[in-house]
C-alpha cells in the first residue's frame, strides 16, 4: 500500500517526470574555483563533439568501438583546467588522474559501445578510455586503472 501511496504521489508531482535516458543526470562533474557543478545528460553528451576509436583493450577480447566527447571539452565544462580530478564509478570505486592526461591526449568520455549506449552491466552507460592504439606509452598498467567504467561522477581535487 505504501509504495502505491508514493508512486502515486510521484506520478502527481509536477516537480517529477519520466525520466528516459536522455534527461537522466548520467554525470556530475564538478569543478574547484570558482566551484562549478555541472549536471550532464545523455543528450546533452551526445550534442558535444564526438570522438571515435576501435582499439584493443584488457576488457574485451577482440577490437572494440568507442564514442563520446573528449574528457578536456567536458572538464571545460566545470572550468577545470589543471591538477587531478577523481573520476568515481557507480561502484564507488574512484581513482585519481591528471587532468594532464586529457589535454594530452584525445581521452574520451565513451558513451557508445559499437554504436550502441552502454548498459551499466557493459561498463556503462559512461566509460573513460585512453586512445592505447596510438600510444605505446600508454599500454601499462597505470593508464588501464584509469579507465573508470560505470563513471558516474568527476570532481576537482
Amino acid at each position: 500500500m505504501l509504495r502505491i501511496l508514493l508512486l502515486s504521489l510521484c506520478l502527481l508531482s509536477p516537480l517529477v517526470h519520466a525520466e528516459t535516458m536522455n534527461d537522466k543526470i548520467i554525470l556530475t562533474v564538478n569543478g574547484k574555483s570558482p566551484v562549478t557543478e555541472v549536471q550532464l545528460t545523455e543528450a546533452m553528451l551526445a550534442k558535444m563533439p564526438q570522438k571515435s576509436m576501435t582499439l584493443n583493450t584488457p576488457w574485451y577480447p577482440t577490437q572494440q568501438t568507442f564514442e563520446g566527447p573528449l574528457l578536456r571539452d567536458v572538464l571545460k565544462l566545470a572550468n577545470i583546467k589543471s591538477g587531478n580530478i577523481t573520476l568515481k564509478a557507480l561502484n564507488d570505486y574512484a581513482i585519481s588522474i591528471p587532468v594532464g592526461d586529457a589535454l594530452q591526449y584525445d581521452v574520451i568520455v565513451a558513451r557508445l559501445l559499437n554504436g550502441k549506449p552502454m548498459s551499466v552491466r557493459e561498463k556503462g552507460p559512461l566509460f573513460i578510455v585512453y586512445p592505447f592504439h596510438e600510444h605505446e606509452e600508454l599500454r601499462k598498467t597505470d593508464y588501464y586503472r584509469r579507465c573508470s567504467w560505470q563513471l558516474r561522477s568527476i570532481t576537482a581535487e
